[in-house]
């Protein structure tokens, strides 16, 4: 996987952190994989397949460094990745989702 090489010489990529990996509803209700990298909040890729969103990591990795910046990084360390497998999101899950989308829609006057 490609890497993001900081200013000051420390190669950051999607395999220094550990991930976090779920199937979850898309907003169709198909599911589809998410993969998080557990140590940076909001940092996640999508796609229909393991791969597909483990291609998306390394776009996501830049997008959230260019969001927070490189100091809120946290430490690399030369250690073994963890990749939790998380269970799959189940459907009155995913209803609480859209109910909160569709109440937050109406307080604040959203269009369809």
């Amino acid at each position: 996987m490609a890497e993001i090489e900081k200013p000051y010489g420390i190669i950051c990529k999607p395999e220094d952190f550990n991930w976090r990996v779920r199937k979850v509803y898309n907003w169709q209700g198909g599911l589809e994989v998410m993969i998080e990298l557990d140590q940076l909040d909001g940092c996640v890729s999508f796609g229909e397949t393991v791969k597909e969103a483990k291609q998306g990591l390394r776009e996501s990795l830049y997008l959230w460094i260019r969001t927070y910046g490189e100091q809120q990084l946290p430490d690399i360390h030369n250690e073994a990745q963890l990749i939790f497998l998380d269970p799959p999101m189940e459907v009155a899950e995913f209803e609480y989702i859209n109910n909160e989308l569709q109440w937050l829609k109406n307080l604040y006057g959203g269009t369809e």
